[in-house]
């Protein structure tokens, strides 16, 4: 009797550990199917990111000044862009007549609208420019200085994910946000 008993008791023990090695391996594998699914996802994220940098700019050439924006996408994906927002000393310029008043009204003025555009991944593109005739002692490095203290702004762009970031003027990287504020927006 105890011959039995004791082939039971080994039976069971047998069983018991060929069970929990299953669940251990189930275990294992679950995680791994989880964590690959999580790569995944990040390589697919990374494969869309679109990254816009803004530029101000100021050229010269022979006696005229072209002043404006330019917005390039330096990432792999397009970008969605959802706002353009120009500030004048912390105040929000509402539309390209308003932004025109800060400049000559000689100027050439060049305007392409962004709001609801996609750019591609390595395209550029100038929302404004505005070219005139510059003074005799206007020099571009000065002019640029002064637009640098005067003027700030930002884009709101979203990925093909619905990823959305705020890009602005400064040396800041792109800064994630949960959707774009509806409630600042201006019509450039």
């Amino acid at each position: 009797m105890s011959d039995i008993t004791e082939t039971k008791q080994r039976r069971w023990s047998f069983d018991g550990m060929g069970s929990l090695g299953a669940i251990l391996v189930g275990i294992a594998a679950l995680y791994l199917s989880w964590d690959q699914g999580r790569l995944m996802r990040e390589e697919i994220r990374a494969s869309v990111w679109p990254a816009l940098q803004l530029h101000g700019f100021v050229n010269s050439s022979d006696e005229n000044l072209a002043v404006g924006l330019r917005i390039q996408n330096a990432g792999v994906g397009p970008a969605l862009v959802e706002q353009v927002r120009v500030y004048h000393r912390g105040e929000l310029i509402r539309d390209v007549q308003h932004l025109g008043e800060y400049f000559p009204s000689t100027a050439e003025r060049s305007f392409e609208k962004l709001s609801g555009r996609i750019i591609a991944a390595g395209a550029e593109v100038k929302p404004f420019e505005f070219r005139y005739q510059a003074a005799a002692d206007q020099d571009a490095v000065v002019v640029l200085n002064g637009l640098v203290s005067d003027w700030s702004g930002d884009v709101c762009y979203c990925s093909s994910l619905k990823q959305c970031w705020v890009r602005s003027l400064s040396t800041e990287p792109p800064r994630e946000v949960a959707a774009c504020d509806a409630q600042a927006v201006s019509d450039i």
